[in-house]
């Protein structure tokens, strides 16, 4: 069944809202969460299933969107990023994106995080209305809490610049050997039209990729949707051990 696009914004309190939080594919969320309510449930995406609801986590509000949809799935741009318009009309000034995402640096290893720093966009269906746009697109300040916060609890994270692609194909090894060239370190097929959706609206972002595989010129298999899943949900445990740190640090 498929839902209307206005996602209820009267059902948050747009005051208390510290973070919004977008799980990207096979991302979970560890069960530390109190007064969680559903507000949205759309089982017409494909395999990304979606699922919007609110929850408290160290005492703040945190408004969660489980699932994103993506242009290879056929949607619109405006469907695309309809969670950041969900977001903006609860008076979130926070976010934090997330996605499973395969790592070209070698110094990666599957499982590990990467904070995005830039990004490079592959994707030619992008058009913004460039006028209202902060180039700024993610937080220096949210990526500094972010930092501490791995610091704190002793979890590993590295720093880097993710390409996005339409999709749905994994990479060739033409297409890895380019764009280690090119100095790409984490590949995807989303987040940017999040990000860059979200600095038009004025807010604050910090986008995390997790490393679900490593793209290899040489490898003789490619991931499939399904392993690039279970890793995703392996390694959600470190996100899980910073996310509470992290948030202490919002207001």
């Amino acid at each position: 069944m498929k839902h209307k696009k206005d996602y209820s914004f009267k059902l948050i309190n747009n005051n208390n809202i510290s973070l919004a939080l977008i799980l990207g594919s096979g991302v979970e969320l560890e069960n530390r969460l109190v007064e969680s309510k559903n507000i949205l449930f759309e089982d017409n995406t494909g395999v990304h299933h979606k699922l919007i609801y609110s929850c408290t986590m160290q005492g703040k509000a945190i408004l969660v969107f489980k699932g994103r949809k993506h242009f290879y799935e056929g949607w619109s741009l405006d469907e695309i990023t309809a969670n950041i318009k969900t977001a903006s009309g609860c008076g979130v000034e926070n976010i934090l994106v997330t996605n499973a995402a395969g790592g070209l640096n070698e110094n990666f290893k599957d499982g590990e995080l990467m904070l995005i720093t830039s990004h490079i966009n592959f994707i030619d269906k992008l058009k913004f209305d460039s006028s209202n746009l902060n180039r700024n697109f993610y937080s220096k300040d949210l990526q500094k809490k972010f930092l501490e916060a791995c610091k704190m609890v002793n979890v590993k994270i590295h720093e880097g610049t993710y390409g996005c692609y339409t999709g749905p194909t994994y990479e060739t090894k033409a297409e890895i050997r380019v764009q280690k060239k090119i100095k790409l370190d984490a590949a995807g097929m989303s987040t940017v039209p999040e990000v860059i959706f979200a600095a038009g609206k004025n807010i604050n972002v910090v986008a995390v990729s997790v490393i679900t595989n490593l793209l290899k010129e040489n490898a003789v298999l490619t991931a499939s949707h399904d392993e690039v899943l279970s890793m995703a949900a392996s390694a959600s445990k470190d996100l899980n051990k910073v996310l509470p740190a992290f948030i202490n640090q919002l207001n």
